[in-house]
Parts: structure tokens; sequence; C-alpha cells
């Protein structure tokens, strides 16, 4: 068996790939680090092109390659792009076979199988005789208790792809770490840029305030958070940080029986919840939203985020109402309905997509030019995903835009600490941050509308 070297993927990889220079360095970096390792890269950046370079390599050398991951959409996803982007112009006889979703191939079978990592972790997927290569997609999410059991040690060689590698529970120290030793290549925003990966963008913070009767229940719910978080941080020793551990251990508390911290963590678990509801359906959001018609109708595409099912109706009626084209998608819908949305809205009878969550990561959706998120969240992984849904690059090399609602002294707030890793990560990237209170609503649809194209070189 030979061994690979980093000018194989720098000096060697096949011209149909049209790898940019950073898939190549990442690809370098991974195999100077023994071919284990996390490539970690914004979303729309072409990571699962740096996997095609990486079957490829191996796939030559006889070696079997396993790719897990954790949604059926996806699992579908990669079943494609191996077909249409390696197997077709490159003429490799590679049999590619899948595991979940009804398929039960298996690597004694196929060079390349993909399974959904709920069907990897009920089987044991290296039978040996061979060498293994396991692919990891989205592998932050395989840092949890269950799905850790998907990561195989029998496959010595083995490629994370994320945005972003941290979790807010201690999951991968726990499972990601011991298996894939570290991140060995990031792509931030700035080299993305400089590559000419992702367009260029702009974003507009807007502030709302509350209503007088959310403003008194918010300050409610608030409260009780803020004291029964510190109750079980004090008298149960309940992590405090990350925020994602917490909630694990006071949403495992909840389930304890009727005792006295059983029945505080439920009535801490349903103030947050109600907290967050208004946060994401307040009165005013909703009404700013109908002000920002004249920006929704001369974007090419629009999507909007929200944090719930409710939320994401409530702002798709707003939307109708102006006479806008706009369509929701949720998880209850199932996979002919999701198509026929996302179809609609790649030939433009739709004109915005909402959708509480769903479109954060794992489903292929078509290019956007405006992004506008109703409700965020504290995840610095949450917001880069939704970024990446409109930094696609522009044919006539317009600016992405991207919108930001927040609550005027609330957790949503920037200058209450909101976003705050993850301003660091956009402010020196972006074009132009600016902030506005709706009250400005004309100077928000002026700033939108200006795509920058004249200050751009049309992309070729």
């Amino acid at each position: 068996m030979s061994e690979f070297t980093q000018s194989d993927f720098i000096d060697s990889s096949p011209t149909y790939l049209n790898l940019y220079p950073w898939q190549k360095k990442a690809l370098a970096k991974w195999a100077e680090a023994d071919y284990v390792g996390v490539i970690e890269a914004v979303t729309g950046t072409g990571k699962t092109r740096v996997a095609l370079a990486a079957i490829e390599k191996h796939f030559r050398d006889d070696w079997k390659v396993l790719i897990i991951v954790p949604t059926i959409e996806l699992q579908n996803q990669w079943y494609k792009v191996i077909k249409s982007d390696l197997i077709s112009p490159s003429g490799l006889n590679i049999k590619v076979g899948r595991l979940g979703n009804g398929y039960r191939h298996t690597l004694g079978s196929y060079d390349v199988l993909i399974a959904t990592v709920s069907s990897a972790c009920n089987n044991s997927l290296h039978s040996g005789g061979y060498q293994g290569l396991l692919i990891a997609d989205e592998c932050h999410r395989y840092g949890a208790d269950n799905w850790s059991r998907a990561l195989e040690e029998k496959f010595v060689r083995r490629l994370g792809l994320t945005a972003t590698y941290e979790r807010d529970d201690g999951g991968k120290e726990l499972y990601l770490d011991p298996y894939f030793k570290s991140v060995c290549y990031t792509l931030g925003y700035d080299e993305a840029l400089t590559d000419g990966v992702i367009a260029k963008f702009k974003i507009a913070f807007i502030g709302f305030d509350f209503n007088d009767s959310e403003r008194k229940d918010y300050h409610k719910f608030n409260k009780d958070c803020v004291k029964y978080r510190t109750y079980f941080i004090k008298n149960y020793g309940l992590t405090s940080e990350p925020f994602g551990e917490f909630m694990k251990e006071v949403t495992k508390l909840s389930k304890g029986g009727e005792g006295e911290a059983t029945m505080s963590a439920r009535y801490y678990l349903n103030s947050f919840n109600k907290r967050r509801q208004l946060l994401s359906n307040c009165d005013h959001k909703r009404a700013g939203l109908a002000k920002l018609t004249p920006a929704i109708e001369k974007a090419d595409r629009v999507i909007l985020f929200t944090q719930t099912k409710e939320a994401a109706s409530a702002m798709v009626d707003v939307l109708r109402n102006t006479g806008l084209n706009a369509e929701m998608l949720d998880a209850t819908m199932d996979r002919e309905a999701r198509k026929k949305v996302l179809v609609g809205f790649e030939d433009g009878r739709n004109e915005v997509v909402a959708a509480p969550r769903l479109l954060d990561e794992g489903i292929d959706v078509p290019a956007a030019d405006l992004a506008i998120v109703v409700a965020s969240s504290r995840s610095k992984r949450q917001m880069i995903q939704r970024m990446g849904r409109v930094l696609r690059k522009k044919k006539d090399g317009r600016l992405a835009r991207i919108a930001i609602f927040y609550i005027k002294g609330t957790s949503e707030d920037p200058e209450c600490g909101a976003h705050e890793t993850y301003i660091d990560l956009i402010r020196d990237a972006a074009e132009d941050v600016q902030y506005f209170s709706i009250n400005d609503s004309k100077a928000i649809c002026s700033y939108v509308n200006d795509w920058g194209t004249k200050l751009l070189p049309a992309l070729r």
C-alpha cells in the first residue's frame, strides 16, 4: 500500500474537481496530520469538494470509504454529488452504496458507503480485511453520547467536516477530540473572501422594542430564568458553562419525578420557552417585517430564519398580506412537501422561504442574496450556518445582505453581549456593518437595496 504525500493534494489534484487554494491547503494539512483531523470551514465554501478529493485519492489506492451523515436529505445530496461531480467527470468505476432510509448496503460490496448516523450506530460497518477512511459530515453532531457510537475505531483515517467544531456541551472533549484529535485546518471569512469562494457581504442589525404587555411578560420570564438558573448551579451543582450542558442537565432533572428539584426544573424550562417565544414572535417584529417589503421585493430570493414554527407561520402571513409569495418549511412536513417548496423557491415562484431552524444545516437550499434573521440564539454555529445560505457568489458581483432583528435590552441585543463571538468573526470580514432602529425603515431598505455592484467586479 502506497502512502500519500502533501503534494498529492496540492500538485496532483484532478482538474475536474476545480479545487480552490484553501481546499488544497486543507487537504495537505490533513495529510500532514497523518490523515486524522477536522477541517473547519464556514458554510458555503465547499467542504464537500474537499471530501471528493480525499475519496478519489483513497479509491485509487484500494481504500474503502465510509461517509456518515446526520440526515436522509444529506445522504441523498452526497449520493448525487459523488455521482455527478466525481464519478461522471472522472470515469472511475466507484460503487456507491447507502445504509439507512431502506438501504442495507455494506462496505464489503461497495467502495463508498453513505450511512445515516442512526443506522451507523446500530451496525458494525468495518468488517475487516481492508483499509478504511471515515468521513464525518457535520461532525460536531456526533459529540452526543448516542451518536458517538458511529465513530468506529477500525477506521484508521478520519476526516471531520464542519462549519464550527465547538459544541455547547462537553461532547467535543469527551467524544470528538479522542477520535479526530484536533482541527487541522480552519477557513474563516477573511480567507474565503480572499480566495473568492464566497460573496462579499454586509450586515444590518435592526433594533425593536417590546410593547408594554410583552415587556412586562419578558421581565417576569427573564427574572424567573435567572433566579432558577442560579438556584440549580448553587444548590444542585449543575454546570454553569457551556450553556448547552446546563440545559441538558436541567432537562434531565425535569424528568425526575415530582420532587422540588423536578418541579423547579419544569418551571425554569417553561419560563425559558416562553421567553424565547416572546423574542421570536413579538408584535413589533411582525409589523417591522412588513415595512421591509421594498427590500424583500428587490432581492433575488429571501430566506427568513425564526426559532419557532409559530413565528415562521406568523411572518409568512405578514408577507402574504403585502402581496409577496412566501412559504414555510418546518420539520413536520414530509420530504415531498419540502421539495415542492424548495423547487418553487428555486424557480422564483416562492420569493421568500421561512423556516424555524430547519434550514440552519442539512438541506441544500437554492441560492438567495438576502437573509433576515427574525430571532437568533447564542449559537455561533447557527449564525454561521444561516449566513452561509446567502454567501454563495453572485454572477453580477452583488453583495449578500444579512438583516438581524433584535429586541433592545434583551439577550438578543448586541449591546447586552449577544452575538459577541460571532460579531468578532464578521466585523472585519464584512464590507459594512450598520445598526438601525426599525423606525428608520426607509434607511434600512435603502441600505439593503444597495448591492454594491458598482464597487465590485463582476464574477466570471
